[in-house]
């Protein structure tokens, strides 16, 4: 996916574990655990470039066990601060004054 033309703006991945499908390609390991090794891939599209990409990857990357679907998403973006001032975590607190205290 990193090398589509045009390229794609961006996508997620992370590591997943599949409980369907059976296990005739599965390792002893996986079948000894119930589970098996799966990726996980989310990317936010525009409908046309989703049926694109899926065709292409069909095409070309066909992955036995390949899962897809697709869902409108009503919002994205990224969130920023809102005060642009920098944390100060490193700073200590500055001392209060006693107000008991004898001066």
């Amino acid at each position: 996916m990193l090398n589509f033309e045009p390229p794609l703006p961006g996508f997620t991945t992370w590591a997943a574990e599949g409980h369907g499908f059976g296990f005739g390609d599965a390792t002893v390991s996986e079948r000894v655990r119930g589970r098996v090794k799966r990726s996980v891939i989310v990317a936010v599209l525009e409908r046309r470039v989703a049926a694109d990409v899926l065709e292409l990857i069909e095409r070309k990357g066909a992955v036995a066990h390949l899962t897809y679907w697709t869902e409108p998403v009503d919002g994205f973006g990224q969130m920023q601060r809102t005060d642009p001032a920098p944390e100060k975590r490193d700073e200590k607190p500055e001392p209060q004054p006693n107000p008991e205290a004898k001066q």
